[in-house]
């Protein structure tokens, strides 16, 4: 085994199940009707529907009225309080179809999409460990495109998910993966076309990647564990 050897391992759609997540939440907040008809997609903001519209905002006033009682802050079952029309003035605030996506995936449902998402598939956690003991030799790492906001609840579903890896990633760039890693494990579309000299990609085979050939291509990472000619390739 080449111990020389860096893997990198993506953690959306093999780890990670987050298209399962932010469809559920957006039926929730949006209905179904923008949904797309082909499920499983990889670019949420260019197959989702996605709308300019004018949201009601709650502005804090200036001059608040120093008398005000405690109990006039308490708030009813509706979330409103007495105290609410003295506190609160309401503003009209205009978005773009790209604002309520971001306000979406990173306000609104920014923990439930990144950090309690569930593992891909039951037993995951299983071929996690035996790929990690058979490859202990080598140096592994789990990588991920996030910004600021992403990163808590992404260690938080890494944490919960049980999984021993000593060596995590993160970049602003999909691009910038190929600078720590010889083979990369991946699903993603711009990853599988995009494959500099001297670099390896393992294609993880999912709806939106389907049309993309590779010379390495699995389901899962016990079909890779397994595979002679992958075994061949770390050799």
């Amino acid at each position: 085994m080449n111990k020389d050897l860096r893997i990198s391992i993506d953690i959306d759609e093999i780890l990670r199940s987050k298209w399962i997540q932010f469809d559920k939440f957006y039926a929730q907040e949006f209905g179904e009707e923008g949904i797309p008809e082909e499920p499983y997609v990889f670019d949420f903001f260019k197959e989702y529907k996605w709308e300019d519209g004018v949201e009601q905002v709650q502005i804090m006033k200036d001059d608040i009225p120093e008398d005000m009682s405690p109990t006039e802050y308490q708030v009813d079952e509706d979330g409103k309080s007495v105290a609410d029309p003295f506190l609160f003035k309401t503003e009209s605030k205009e978005y773009t179809a790209k604002e309520q996506y971001e306000k979406f995936m990173y306000e609104d449902f920014l923990f439930e999409i990144f950090g309690s998402a569930p593992q891909l598939y039951r037993g995951l956690d299983l071929h996690i460990n035996e790929f990690i003991s058979k490859f202990k030799d080598l140096q592994i790492t789990i990588v991920s495109k996030e910004n600021l906001q992403t990163i808590p609840p992404t260690l938080f579903f890494l944490g919960k998910s049980m999984m021993r890896f000593k060596n995590y990633k993160f970049y602003n760039k999909f691009e910038d993966y190929w600078d720590d890693c010889d083979i990369l494990i991946t699903t993603n579309p711009e990853l599988l076309v995009n494959i500099p000299e001297g670099k390896t990609v393992i294609k993880m085979k999912r709806p939106y990647n389907k049309e993309i050939k590779s010379d390495y291509e699995y389901i899962n990472l016990y079909d890779l564990i397994k595979d002679e000619k992958f075994n061949k390739l770390i050799e």
